[in-house]
Protein backbone atom coordinates (compact mmCIF):
# COMPACT_ATOMS: atom_id res chain seq x y z
CA UNK A 1 0.00 0.00 0.00
CA UNK A 2 2.92 2.44 0.48
CA UNK A 3 4.42 1.76 -2.18
CA UNK A 4 1.48 2.11 -4.42
CA UNK A 5 0.82 5.42 -2.61
CA UNK A 6 3.94 6.65 -3.50
CA UNK A 7 3.70 6.07 -7.29
CA UNK A 8 0.56 8.30 -6.91
CA UNK A 9 3.05 11.28 -5.47
CA UNK A 10 1.35 11.26 -2.40
CA UNK A 11 4.24 11.52 0.45
CA UNK A 12 3.43 8.73 2.94
CA UNK A 13 5.12 7.92 5.73
CA UNK A 14 4.83 5.01 7.84
CA UNK A 15 5.22 3.89 11.17
CA UNK A 16 4.94 0.33 13.09
CA UNK A 17 4.59 1.81 16.74
CA UNK A 18 4.79 -1.70 18.11
CA UNK A 19 7.52 -4.29 17.30
CA UNK A 20 8.60 -7.59 18.79
CA UNK A 21 10.53 -10.51 17.28
CA UNK A 22 12.95 -13.67 18.23
CA UNK A 23 15.84 -10.98 16.97
CA UNK A 24 17.17 -7.56 15.54
CA UNK A 25 16.14 -8.02 11.54
CA UNK A 26 19.52 -5.48 10.50
CA UNK A 27 21.80 -2.28 11.63
CA UNK A 28 19.17 0.05 10.56
CA UNK A 29 16.10 -1.27 11.56
CA UNK A 30 15.03 -4.06 14.34
CA UNK A 31 11.85 -5.04 12.61
CA UNK A 32 11.87 -6.63 9.71
CA UNK A 33 8.29 -5.01 9.14
CA UNK A 34 9.40 -1.68 9.57
CA UNK A 35 12.14 -2.49 6.70
CA UNK A 36 9.61 -3.34 4.34
CA UNK A 37 7.56 -0.09 4.92
CA UNK A 38 10.22 2.29 5.14
CA UNK A 39 11.33 0.37 1.57
CA UNK A 40 8.03 0.59 0.18
CA UNK A 41 7.67 4.43 0.99
CA UNK A 42 11.11 4.92 0.05
CA UNK A 43 11.79 6.95 3.13
CA UNK A 44 14.62 7.80 5.48
CA UNK A 45 13.73 8.11 8.98
CA UNK A 46 15.53 7.09 12.12
CA UNK A 47 14.56 3.76 13.25
CA UNK A 48 13.25 4.89 16.57
CA UNK A 49 10.99 7.06 15.16
CA UNK A 50 9.31 5.09 12.56
CA UNK A 51 9.51 2.10 15.31
CA UNK A 52 9.77 3.62 19.16
CA UNK A 53 9.24 0.44 20.77
CA UNK A 54 11.06 -3.18 19.98
CA UNK A 55 11.67 -5.86 22.16
CA UNK A 56 13.67 -9.01 21.00
CA UNK A 57 10.66 -11.66 22.06
CA UNK A 58 8.20 -12.63 19.25
CA UNK A 59 5.30 -11.83 22.45
CA UNK A 60 3.06 -9.02 23.04
CA UNK A 61 4.41 -5.83 23.79
CA UNK A 62 3.01 -6.28 27.59
CA UNK A 63 4.44 -10.14 28.17
CA UNK A 64 7.85 -9.05 26.27
CA UNK A 65 8.12 -5.63 28.59
CA UNK A 66 7.72 -7.86 31.52
CA UNK A 67 9.62 -10.64 30.74
CA UNK A 68 12.46 -8.34 29.72
CA UNK A 69 12.06 -5.69 32.93
CA UNK A 70 11.31 -2.61 30.88
CA UNK A 71 8.44 -0.46 30.00
CA UNK A 72 6.82 0.61 27.28
CA UNK A 73 6.65 4.41 26.94
CA UNK A 74 3.29 5.82 25.50
CA UNK A 75 3.85 9.22 25.09
CA UNK A 76 7.04 8.69 23.14
CA UNK A 77 4.65 6.98 21.14
CA UNK A 78 2.43 9.69 20.21
CA UNK A 79 5.09 12.33 20.24
CA UNK A 80 6.77 10.49 17.55
CA UNK A 81 3.76 9.81 15.75
CA UNK A 82 3.00 13.29 15.71
CA UNK A 83 6.05 14.48 14.67
CA UNK A 84 5.50 12.34 11.97
CA UNK A 85 2.10 13.88 10.96
CA UNK A 86 3.96 17.19 10.46
CA UNK A 87 6.27 15.81 7.95
CA UNK A 88 4.33 13.63 5.59
CA UNK A 89 1.16 14.34 4.05
CA UNK A 90 -0.77 10.80 5.02
CA UNK A 91 0.59 8.08 7.29
CA UNK A 92 0.32 4.16 7.10
CA UNK A 93 0.63 2.92 10.55
CA UNK A 94 0.82 -0.85 11.04
CA UNK A 95 -0.50 -2.24 13.86
CA UNK A 96 0.67 -5.86 15.97
CA UNK A 97 -1.38 -8.89 15.80
CA UNK A 98 -4.86 -8.34 16.57
CA UNK A 99 -6.83 -5.36 17.68
CA UNK A 100 -6.85 -6.24 21.29
CA UNK A 101 -2.86 -6.88 21.71
CA UNK A 102 -1.79 -5.54 25.28
CA UNK A 103 0.56 -2.94 25.22
CA UNK A 104 0.60 -2.39 28.76
CA UNK A 105 -2.12 -3.79 31.55
CA UNK A 106 -4.52 -1.54 31.04
CA UNK A 107 -3.83 -0.18 27.25
CA UNK A 108 -4.43 -2.51 23.99
CA UNK A 109 -3.65 -1.80 20.48
CA UNK A 110 -7.40 -0.17 20.07
CA UNK A 111 -6.80 2.05 22.96
CA UNK A 112 -3.63 3.51 20.40
CA UNK A 113 -5.89 3.47 17.58
CA UNK A 114 -7.88 5.78 19.05
CA UNK A 115 -5.31 8.12 21.03
CA UNK A 116 -4.06 8.37 17.31
CA UNK A 117 -7.61 8.78 15.91
CA UNK A 118 -6.79 5.98 13.17
CA UNK A 119 -9.41 4.85 10.39
CA UNK A 120 -8.66 0.91 10.22
CA UNK A 121 -8.25 -1.58 7.30
CA UNK A 122 -8.28 -5.19 8.53
CA UNK A 123 -6.38 -7.96 7.01
CA UNK A 124 -8.35 -11.09 6.98
CA UNK A 125 -7.79 -14.35 5.36
CA UNK A 126 -10.47 -16.54 3.95
CA UNK A 127 -9.15 -19.85 5.82
CA UNK A 128 -11.52 -21.34 8.80
CA UNK A 129 -12.41 -19.46 12.02
CA UNK A 130 -11.57 -16.33 9.83
CA UNK A 131 -15.00 -15.07 10.28
CA UNK A 132 -15.23 -15.69 13.58
CA UNK A 133 -12.04 -13.41 13.79
CA UNK A 134 -12.91 -10.48 11.98
CA UNK A 135 -16.22 -10.27 12.87
CA UNK A 136 -15.00 -10.27 16.53
CA UNK A 137 -12.34 -7.14 15.30
CA UNK A 138 -15.36 -5.21 13.68
CA UNK A 139 -17.40 -5.24 16.87
CA UNK A 140 -14.88 -4.02 18.84
CA UNK A 141 -14.04 -0.73 16.57
CA UNK A 142 -18.06 -0.42 15.96
CA UNK A 143 -17.78 -0.95 19.69
CA UNK A 144 -15.01 2.04 20.48
CA UNK A 145 -16.22 3.98 17.72
CA UNK A 146 -13.10 3.11 15.56
CA UNK A 147 -14.07 3.93 11.88
CA UNK A 148 -13.46 0.77 9.78
CA UNK A 149 -12.56 1.64 5.52
CA UNK A 150 -12.81 -2.12 4.53
CA UNK A 151 -11.38 -5.49 4.98
CA UNK A 152 -8.82 -7.12 2.92
CA UNK A 153 -8.40 -10.60 2.59
CA UNK A 154 -4.60 -12.03 2.01
CA UNK A 155 -2.76 -14.68 0.66
CA UNK A 156 -5.93 -16.36 -0.45
CA UNK A 157 -5.63 -19.69 -2.08
CA UNK A 158 -5.11 -19.83 -6.05
CA UNK A 159 -7.99 -22.61 -6.07
CA UNK A 160 -10.19 -21.75 -3.21
CA UNK A 161 -12.97 -24.38 -2.11
CA UNK A 162 -16.26 -23.39 -1.55
CA UNK A 163 -16.00 -22.29 2.14
CA UNK A 164 -12.80 -20.06 1.35
CA UNK A 165 -14.74 -19.02 -1.81
CA UNK A 166 -17.80 -17.81 0.60
CA UNK A 167 -15.98 -16.60 3.56
CA UNK A 168 -15.36 -12.66 2.14
CA UNK A 169 -19.34 -12.61 1.58
CA UNK A 170 -20.73 -13.88 4.85
CA UNK A 171 -18.43 -11.44 6.61
CA UNK A 172 -19.99 -8.20 4.56
CA UNK A 173 -23.38 -9.81 4.84
CA UNK A 174 -23.17 -10.06 8.67
CA UNK A 175 -21.22 -7.34 9.63
CA UNK A 176 -22.03 -4.39 6.62
CA UNK A 177 -18.40 -3.96 6.37
CA UNK A 178 -17.15 -3.53 2.75
CA UNK A 179 -14.44 -5.57 1.37
CA UNK A 180 -11.69 -3.97 -0.11
CA UNK A 181 -9.81 -6.70 -2.38
CA UNK A 182 -9.64 -10.04 -2.23
CA UNK A 183 -5.49 -10.95 -3.14
CA UNK A 184 -4.58 -14.23 -4.16
CA UNK A 185 -1.64 -15.98 -2.81
CA UNK A 186 1.52 -14.83 -5.22
CA UNK A 187 4.61 -16.56 -6.22
CA UNK A 188 7.68 -14.77 -5.15
CA UNK A 189 5.31 -12.28 -3.48
CA UNK A 190 6.76 -8.52 -2.63
CA UNK A 191 4.98 -4.74 -2.02
CA UNK A 192 5.43 -4.23 -5.52
CA UNK A 193 3.24 -7.11 -6.35
CA UNK A 194 0.80 -6.47 -4.11
CA UNK A 195 1.06 -2.60 -4.75
CA UNK A 196 0.21 -3.57 -8.60
CA UNK A 197 -2.88 -5.86 -7.97
CA UNK A 198 -4.32 -3.32 -5.16
CA UNK A 199 -3.68 -0.59 -7.88
CA UNK A 200 -6.46 -1.70 -10.31
CA UNK A 201 -9.14 -2.10 -7.50
CA UNK A 202 -11.74 0.61 -8.09
CA UNK A 203 -12.10 1.16 -4.04
CA UNK A 204 -8.51 1.47 -3.89
CA UNK A 205 -8.31 3.93 -6.92
CA UNK A 206 -11.07 5.91 -5.32
CA UNK A 207 -9.33 6.37 -1.80
CA UNK A 208 -6.11 7.13 -3.64
CA UNK A 209 -8.22 9.94 -5.53
CA UNK A 210 -9.77 11.24 -2.41
CA UNK A 211 -6.28 11.65 -1.05
CA UNK A 212 -4.75 13.41 -4.34
CA UNK A 213 -7.62 15.69 -4.37
CA UNK A 214 -6.77 17.41 -1.06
Amino acid sequence: MAWLLCRNKIKVGIMKPFATSSKIYSNDNNSQDTAILAKAANIREPDQILNPVFFPIPASPLMAAEILNKTVNLKTVIKKFNSLKEKYDFILVEGIGGIMVPITTRVSLQDIMRKMNLPIIIVSRTKLGSINHTILTISACKETKIPIIGVIFNQTPKHPDIVESLTPKYIEKLTQVKTISIIPSMDKCNFKKIGSYLGKNTIIKNLISDLTDK
